[in-house]
């Protein structure tokens, strides 16, 4: 199905344009541009969204999608890190 192609492509754009923000908030150790809600909501959005992806057989779509996922809660996890980090 070329929407499943063209699903995939638009999600692995995604995460090529979250790669900078993560490396980011390592080198820094900061993760403020973005509220945890923010992060959290995302992430958990895209979960339900590559399983109704996966109940529709758009696999590749269903992969990508969980690497974007992926990428936002890397997103809220150095939310959550660093902000202990900035409160010690």
């Amino acid at each position: 199905m070329w929407q499943d192609i063209a699903l995939s492509l638009i999600n692995f754009g995604f995460i090529i344009t979250l790669i900078p923000a993560i490396i980011r908030n390592y080198r820094v150790k900061d993760a403020s541009s973005q509220s945890l809600t923010t992060y959290f909501s995302t992430a958990v959005l895209l979960t339900i969204m590559l399983i109704i992806y996966f109940s529709l057989d758009l696999n590749l779509s269903g992969l990508t999608t969980a690497g974007t996922a992926l990428m936002w809660y890397m997103l809220t996890y150095q939310k959550i890190k660093y902000q202990k980090i900035v409160t010690e």
